[in-house]
């Protein structure tokens, strides 16, 4: 496999920035997941890496060799699309044989070789059948397998389950993340789904409006976001956001809630505040603990059954906040619930810069 590097890559189209300088380095076997918004860049990335694209400025290096402007045949790199780009005139085992066919391979490499993805697919049933006789997610696993087959030095993944019914898309989700494991394959994944991020990725980049948000693993990007974009963006729901007035060692937020920071959340809003001021404090909705004398008080708006949770949505200060609850625990509309917030979970914000603010922590 090998490593990818984008050296402040950039794309324009004509004054308009669709990728703004960014760097990035994929290393050897990592699985990289591209998200964000449609139209944020990723794709575009995606695209440039594989030379389907050509850059604006910056350099791509695979493995140490800069291939900014070497043809994408020159770049041995896989490229699965969402629409899995099958020749419908061909069996499954024509598709998957295709690309070795068409380096000059023997007939006897192509046949093992053919043998193997599909075996390690789990398609060997369904290689005599064309592609109008498959399901969408026998399709996308035919398509895998013509990436695999010649041992590419990355694959490259552009929403390749986005076509796929909820059903289809977890088995695949599954069957990708098994495939990268066993192969050690360097992989770059395009999605717009925060779950399915979450789910596969070693580290996401975070995109919005052609900008890198933020590059982390699943645990960073979820429990210490970079800005307002990235909170509210990862999770299912996204992160509370409350906006409150620091003063004194404590967040106020409404007549009968107020947040009593720790020692170091208190340094840290006095040094970015400048002793008072606005300010956002966050929380995941499994954060929120219910108690009889915590200090935030809110108005149940509804609750919603997820199976093995309830979701309690609560008005404070005109927010709409969610906090997870045991299942059996039920309030009426329009009760008052008090709540604490797990002091390790809290995070808060700049409303100004929409930056998180960070505390230093002995």
């Amino acid at each position: 496999m090998a490593t990818i590097e984008l050296r402040q890559v950039e794309k324009k189209f004509g004054d308009l920035h669709a990728v703004k300088p960014m760097d990035l380095t994929v290393h050897d076997g990592e699985f990289v997941v591209l998200l964000g918004p449609s139209g944020c860049g990723k794709t575009t990335t995606l695209r440039m890496i594989s030379g389907l694209e050509s850059v604006t400025g910056g350099q791509i290096l695979i493995d140490g060799r800069d291939v900014t402007w070497a043809h994408p045949s020159e770049r041995n790199i896989a490229f699965v699309f969402q629409f899995f780009a099958l020749y419908p005139h061909m069996t499954a085992w024509q598709n998957i044989a295709f690309p070795l066919q068409s380096q000059g391979e023997s007939r006897a490499a192509v046949k093992q070789r053919v043998a193997e993805v599909a075996s390690l697919l789990r398609i060997n049933h369904l290689l005599h059948l064309r592609p109008g006789a498959l399901s969408g997610g026998d399709k996308q696993r035919v398509a895998l397998a013509r990436a695999l087959v010649r041992h590419p030095a990355a694959f490259l993944m552009d929403e390749p389950i986005g076509a796929l019914d909820a059903d289809a898309r977890e088995t695949m989700r599954a069957e990708i993340k098994r495939l990268h494991l066993l192969e050690h394959a360097t992989t770059v994944y395009v999605t717009h789904d925060q779950v399915e991020a979450m789910a596969m990725g070693d580290r996401i980049v975070v995109m919005s409006e052609a900008l890198v948000q933020q590059i982390g693993t699943p645990a960073e990007v979820y429990h210490k976001p970079a800005n307002l974009f990235v909170a509210r963006f990862i999770g299912s729901p996204g992160m509370n956001l409350v906006t409150g007035h620091y003063a004194n060692g404590v967040v106020h937020l409404s007549e009968n809630s107020r947040y009593l920071l720790s020692p170091e959340w208190n340094q840290a809003l006095q040094r970015e505040l400048g002793g008072e001021g606005k300010v956002i404090l966050g929380f995941r909705s499994e954060a929120g603990v219910i108690v009889e004398d915590g200090p935030l008080a809110a108005e149940v708006f509804t609750s919603d059954l997820h199976g093995a949770y309830n979701m309690l949505n609560l008005s404070l200060n005109d927010d709409l906040v969610h906090i997870r609850v045991p299942r059996g625990i039920r309030y009426p509309m329009g009760a008052t619930v008090r709540f604490n917030i797990d002091a390790e979970m809290v995070r808060f914000f700049n409303p100004r810069t929409e930056a998180a603010i960070t505390r230093r922590v002995r």
